[in-house]
């Protein structure tokens, strides 16, 4: 391999652990952005509110959906943290 192909390379290795770090993180605030969205459907006043928004766009969506929605948040957050801690953990591992 020439030096310039293996800097090249190096170079896209870099990239790419900076890139996957980075998604890594996002998937960390999204996961937060998960969990506060739960607590935000636990407020009947927060539920009335989403639900009238719905019907002005046309959408039917009920108090019990959204409740079923604000249960199942934390789990779906609490897997999208493993999924960026693995992804940080590959970024490193990157060679």
């Amino acid at each position: 391999m020439g030096e310039q192909a293996r800097l090249q390379a190096a170079s896209a290795r870099v990239d790419a652990r900076r890139q996957m770090a980075q998604g890594a993180e996002q998937m960390r605030k999204s996961a937060q952005d998960l969990r506060s969205e739960a607590v935000r459907l636990r407020d009947p006043a927060y539920r009335a509110r989403q639900i009238a928004e719905n019907r002005t766009r046309g959408n039917r969506v009920t108090d019990a959906e959204l409740l079923a929605v604000a249960a199942s948040l934390p789990a779906k957050a609490d897997e999208m943290d493993r999924d960026a801690a693995r992804l940080a953990r590959d970024a490193l591992r990157q060679d």
